[in-house]
């Protein structure tokens, strides 16, 4: 006696199960489910399906990170991702300097210009802002979603803000200024005179804790805070202790500014938090000895902490053997490329899904929604021969 055929739509729910569970960071195995069957082409090519594999993450994944090499103007990408949405070279026409990689967007400066160039990678769509009225010697800038309090999974298609905040040689006077994507416009400029000097450096990112805006100070161990909903700036201590491996700004797993740096072969992480008194301090939280986690058989003499990936708590770490991230909640630690200058480094985070039609030739891949060109050739190299594109049974 056969057994009883299970009803259709439990069959539809085991395999969306199956497919939900389809890692963020190899968008191209969602094509190789596709061209399985007939029924799990009509999930995978369903948009509805689509938006609900995004809101089962926590997080956008990371699909690389961008850097600038020496004596090139143009900037460079990694991919630590497969079938990435982004060259490895010259991904913009005309864009020189990387400034920021935030929820799903780039900024760069403009070749030749003073203006900023913002990119969305998965669209492929580029806006030309035109540089503030006001402009500095030092200045850094950031770009970021506009919507406070979301997960960013999935706002790049959302409205944005870019924070610039410039000073000159003379003086000690600091002002930031904002560019609402709502708007079209920058905002009246914020000033405010620091008691000392502050300079930027090229070699650091600023980081986005809550609302506000964190950079490092190249002068002292000080930290330069710019507030979005109030708009003031003001200045916090480090942790006054030196680090020889480097030492970079992030947010902690509970919401709080906190910093990694390196020193004697460790891993130290700290958190800026009050205690019972009501005193706001820097307290440590864990020391990792880094030749516990980097592989054993690669022998390296240093290590460098370089970047941060926020909303998946992923630090990458340079060595003499190559550069490797350390995902601090899994404690998993790969190598994504080999020995060089990678800093500073702008991490990049996006959902990068492609989007799958059926049409009267088999499958298609909608350019509109996913260009990544080596996508599309992985995915003519998956067919055999003579299909025309068709899923190889029903």
């Amino acid at each position: 006696m056969a057994p009883p055929r299970l009803p259709p739509e439990l069959i539809r729910d085991m395999a969306e199960e199956i497919l939900m569970h389809i890692p963020l960071d190899k968008p191209a195995d969602l094509v190789r489910a596709s061209a399985v069957c007939k029924a799990w082409l009509r999930i995978v090519s369903d948009p509805a399906f689509l938006r609900r594999y995004r809101a089962f993450r926590r997080s956008a994944p990371l699909l690389g990170f961008l850097y600038q090499v020496d004596f090139d103007p143009s900037p460079r990408f990694i991919s630590t991702a497969e079938a990435s949405p982004l060259p490895q070279s010259a991904p913009v026409s005309g864009a020189s300097s990387v400034l920021d990689s935030r929820h799903g967007r780039v900024l760069f400066t403009k070749r030749g210009s003073s203006n900023f160039l913002v990119w969305d990678p998965i669209a492929d769509g580029c806006l030309e802002l035109q540089a503030p009225e006001l402009w500095h010697t030092f200045y850094s800038a950031v770009v970021l979603c506009t919507v406070a309090g979301r997960d960013h999974r999935d706002c790049r298609n959302g409205p944005f803000l870019v924070v610039y905040v410039g000073k000159d040689d003379l003086g000690n006077s600091i002002c930031a200024y904002v560019y609402s994507s709502e708007t079209h416009a920058w905002g009246t400029p914020v000033s405010a005179h620091l008691e000392d000097d502050v300079y930027f450096s090229g070699t650091d990112r600023a980081a986005l804790v809550g609302d506000a805006i964190y950079w490092k100070v190249v002068l002292g161990d000080r930290i330069l805070k710019y507030d979005l909903i109030k708009h003031c700036f003001s200045m916090i201590d480090g942790t006054n202790i030196y680090y020889e491996g480097g030492q970079i700004l992030m947010q902690n797993e509970d919401g709080a500014l906190g910093l990694a740096g390196v020193s004697n072969s460790r891993l130290h992480l700290w958190s800026r938090m009050v205690n019972p008194e009501g005193v706001t301090g820097w307290v440590q939280q864990r020391v990792i000895k880094l030749k516990k986690i980097l592989p054993k058989n690669k022998a390296y003499i240093r290590a460098n902490v370089i970047g941060f990936a926020e909303g998946v708590r992923v630090l990458f770490m340079s060595t003499d053997v190559g550069t490797f991230t350390f995902e601090l909640n899994s404690g998993r630690v790969r190598k994504v490329s080999g020995p060089g200058k990678y800093c500073p480094i702008f991490p990049f985070i996006s959902f990068c899904t492609p989007e799958i039609q059926m049409t009267p030739l088999g499958l298609s891949l909608q350019e509109e929604h996913w260009s990544v060109p080596s996508l599309n050739f992985f995915f003519r190299r998956q067919l055999p021969r003579g299909s025309k594109g068709l899923p190889p049974r029903s």
